[in-house]
């Protein structure tokens, strides 16, 4: 068979990008390398400078990879694969971005270009002392990061998936037949983007993202680097203002997630506990432990291990939580988690290597290292001869953690005096624990469909009451932490003096808290609190005063104790926003009120099992219902594109009992022809509560068609005898099912059988007419047959009979001249969510003014030695 010649390919690309992907893997390896040896102190200059030319050139490649995949982007070259499957013609060109790390490949090029970026900064800031060893960590990191992106197969296994491989080459999408065609490109167009990550917020959120997974890797190598330098003590001044810099951004961007849940996606709320979102809470829970317990030994030495444990547990997680939502996994769990693209095996050993790494520099004994190291290997290639991976792993995990806890007995500096009581170090390390504590539940219950894998179990899904019934005890215990904490001084405080700064803040309180509480624990009935339980509401009621004492309690100490000085309370500042988010939640969501009971004459149970009258309103066209406390009126569609917008005018009465036009919502249903339909939802904000709709069914087809007298798609309903059918002008009976046989007389007699349903459609006008569509059984084959109600414009197709349920399915169509059009949404009431956004606000803007005051008051005392050596 002759080679087919391709037109129109732009192959240059493709080539230059699989250049820049294998030469950032060989720099970061080399420079990794190479930084190994500059570490050691007895070798010369030479290696710090190829090092420092080995990274720069992994930098460069790295941009390469990024600018060209852009450019194949930006120029709809759907020739590669990549391209074809994230873009399209008619996608606007804003949201070129989001197609650039919609797939796994662009996602982990991001990763690996944050840690770029980090990881140049780091080296032009950091002490020579730490240089090699923590840039020797960042280069290892991006050795396997960029193997990420080789998409080279061997065997069964695929080590990477690379962006560059062409459509044609795709084992996917090879076998298409349009692909044997020389001039494919000519008419071709690519598959578009998912239309959920149509959202302004999709441009934003996933680079913040990453570039909070980035920014768990400094800390992670400052402590490998004083492991591996047995120094437990020096790193931790470098790497403080970078684990409060990842606070910070990985921070807003699980933030922006609950941002972007809220404003572009269906649920109904800002957070779920998926599976995804979980992957990158728990990262951030460990480095706000790890960031207090250096606070601890900044200013009173101690707590080493535990400083090391959470910087490296932090940024492990961060490759946990990446093979969770990669590797295909989680399945169903989740509905942002990635396929599996055949990379699992290579995300483990991603995992259990840099797991290994942290062992072997945690062994300060060689014999015990190498004999560490030499085990390791032997497990790992028993499991590949000889399989038993399951096995091996979980021992291998167990003798690991047994080795860490004999290494830190051993070879970790122990606490010359116990920490008294009442210091502030003991409770902040007692608030890490507890930290700690709450990510590991989080974890274990995210973990679930690994455990189902691994033990062959068929555990379900954690629901979103069981994580609530876990995680309010801990933070109501973080939140009351928050608050005493700050008034102990370090090393010893007389208890009363605590008491006495902290009983207004506590006063305050819990009079707001009880006052707020109270009704709704004796009048349940009131208030929207009638679903809630009792210990629900008591648990809720100490979350609630344990939050407003957070929140009173550190602003006394800001302006009590700190003066006011704004510069030295950035932590009062972020604990005040940590506490508004924690409230903001609780009231949103406990108090959350649907507001959408279908107060029309149409029934919705009829479209479906999803449907539901107590939550779902239907609204035809031009009518005007109560939503609320709010009239509705249901305007009309607009088209845009593929986006198709349902107007909507609510009003209030005036004084005088007028309805007043109070404000336009206009929720939108995206209808993208290759990806399917998302509905976006549209949202009103107030100061005190938001209105949240959107829309739960409706037809997207043209008003205008030519054909008027043509019928539109038929609607399938199900119902029992005496049900109603809705139509666009009728209400339908199904008022009596008959048949041409008795039981006894089909039994004998199976060849022919009739059963019709009896339907009394009334008009708007109260006119009776009667349609009898028929399901016909002859020689066991089902012969629907259509009645036409023309004066209506009816068409009736009785296709169905469900004998377990006793239902019966009819399809009625009705002609496009005479239907209403009609909507099904459901709408929200969310009470003082606008507290969460404040608290949000006000905790990043607390950090970034702590992490400023850090870098001010370290280049202070720099300068201050520098001074001290001159003179």
């Amino acid at each position: 068979m002759d080679k087919i010649t391709f037109i129109g390919e732009h192959l240059w690309v493709g080539i230059l990008g699989n250049t820049f992907v294998f030469l950032s893997l060989i720099s970061a390896l080399v420079a990794a390398v190479a930084y190994y040896f500059y570490s050691k102190e007895q070798l010369t200059h030479e290696w710090k400078i190829f090092a420092r030319t080995a990274f720069s050139i992994h930098s460069i490649s790295v941009i390469g990879i990024a600018a060209t995949l852009f450019y194949a982007l930006f120029n709809h070259f759907y020739e590669y694969s990549y391209v074809w499957q994230h873009s399209s013609n008619s996608m606007p060109m804003q949201y070129i971005m989001s197609c650039f790390w919609e797939g796994q490949e662009g996602s982990f090029l991001l990763w690996t270009f944050w840690n770029v970026v980090l990881g140049n900064i780091l080296r032009r800031t950091i002490d020579s002392k730490w240089e090699a060893p923590t840039m020797a960590v960042i280069s290892l990191v991006q050795v396997f990061l960029a193997s990420m992106l080789l998409g080279i197969v061997l065997g069964d296994y695929n080590l990477g998936t690379n962006p560059f491989i062409l459509l044609r080459e795709n084992p996917e999408f090879a076998n298409m037949p349009f692909i044997q065609i020389p001039t494919y490109l000519v008419k071709l167009d690519g598959r578009g983007l998912n239309p959920l990550l149509m959202n302004y917020w999709m441009t934003i959120h996933p680079p913040t993202l990453f570039l909070g997974f980035a920014s768990t890797l400094p800390p992670f190598a400052f402590a490998l680097a004083g492991l591996w330098k047995r120094d437990f003590i020096s790193w931790q001044k470098p790497a403080l203002t970078w684990t409060f810099f990842s606070i910070m951004i990985l921070g807003t961007g699980i933030l922006m997630g609950g941002a972007w849940a809220y404003e572009a996606l269906s649920f109904g709320g800002f957070w779920a506990w998926d599976p995804v979102e979980n992957s990158s809470l728990v990262p951030w829970i460990v480095m706000v432990g790890a960031g207090h317990v250096m606070i601890i030994n900044k200013n009173k030495g101690g707590s080493l291990f535990m400083t090391h444990l959470l910087a490296i547990a932090s940024f492990l997680l961060v490759l946990y939580s990446t093979f969770l939502t990669r590797s295909g996994i989680l399945g169903e769990s989740s509905v942002h988690a990635f396929t599996d693209l055949g990379m699992q095996g290579q995300l483990v050993i991603y995992v259990i290597s840099f797991i290994f790494l942290c062992v072997a520099l945690l062994i300060h004994d060689k014999l015990i290292r190498v004999s560490y190291a030499m085990c390791s290997i032997l497990m790992l290639a028993i499991s590949v001869l000889y399989g038993y991976k399951k096995i091996i792993l979980l021992g291998w995990l167990g003798a690991s953690t047994g080795i860490t806890i004999f290494s830190y007995i051993k070879y970790f500096p122990k606490e010359e005096e116990e920490e008294s009581l009442y210091s502030r170090e003991f409770w902040m390390f007692i608030g890490s624990l507890v930290l700690m504590l709450s990510a590991l539940v989080i974890t274990y219950f995210t973990s679930i469909p690994v455990l189902n894998k691994l033990f062959t179990l068929n555990k379900a899904p954690v629901k979103i009451p069981e994580y609530n019934l876990w995680q309010i005890p801990f933070s109501i215990i973080t939140l009351t932490l928050v608050a005493v904490t700050q008034f102990f001084k370090y090393k010893k405080t007389d208890p009363k003096i605590v008491f006495k700064q902290l009983r207004f803040s506590l006063l305050l309180a819990l009079v707001f808290g009880l006052t707020c509480s109270i009704p709704l624990y004796f009048l349940k009935e009131y208030a929207g609190a009638k679903n809630l339980e009792k210990w629900n509401l008591i648990s809720y009621s100490l979350l609630f005063i344990a939050g407003l004492f957070a929140v009173f309690a550190n602003a006394e100490y800001a302006i009590r104790v700190l003066k006011g000085k704004i510069r030295h309370a950035g932590s009062s500042i972020a604990h005040i926003g940590f506490a508004l988010i924690l409230i903001g939640a609780l009231i949103s969501t406990s108090k959350k009120q649907t507001i959408s009971q279908n107060t029309s004459k149409k029934s919705v149970e009829g479209l479906g099992e999803d449907f539901n009258a107590k939550k779902s309103l239907l609204l035809t066209k031009g009518d005007t219902l109560p939503l609320g406390k709010y009239m509705v009126t249901y305007k009309g569609k607009e088209r845009i594109g593929i986006d198709v917008f349902f107007h909507m005018d609510y009003f209030t009465k005036n004084e005088k009992g007028v309805l007043v036009k109070a404000f336009e919502l206009s929720p939108m249903v995206q209808d993208n022809p290759r990806m399917g339909k998302a509905s976006n939802p549209d949202t009103k904000h107030f100061l005190n509560n938001d209105i949240y709709t959107h829309i739960t069914y409706a037809d997207l087809s043209d008003d205008s068609p030519k054909n008027k007298d043509a019928y539109k798609e038929p609607t399938n309903f199900v119902g029992h005898m005496g049900d109603t059918i809705f139509s666009g002008n009728a209400i339908i009976l199904i008022d009596s099912i008959t048949t041409n046989l008795n039981e006894e007389q089909f039994s004998k007699n199976d060849s022919f059988l009739v059963v019709t349903a009896v339907l009394k459609a009334t008009d708007v006008n109260g006119k009776v007419y009667r349609a009898t569509p028929k399901y016909i059984l002859k020689n066991s084959m089902v012969m629907p047959d259509q009645f036409e109600l023309s004066a209506l414009g009816l068409k009736f197709i009785f296709w169905k009979i469900n004998p377990t349920e006793g239902s019966v399915e009819i399809q009625m169509s009705e002609k496009v001249s005479n239907a209403k059009e009609f909507v099904v949404l459901e709408a929200y009431m969310f009470p003082y969510i606008n507290v969460l956004w404040l608290g949000c606000l006000i905790m990043i803007t607390g950090t970034l003014i702590a992490i400023f005051e850090r870098r001010r008051v370290n280049r202070l005392k720099k300068h201050t030695l520098s001074g001290e050596k001159n003179n």
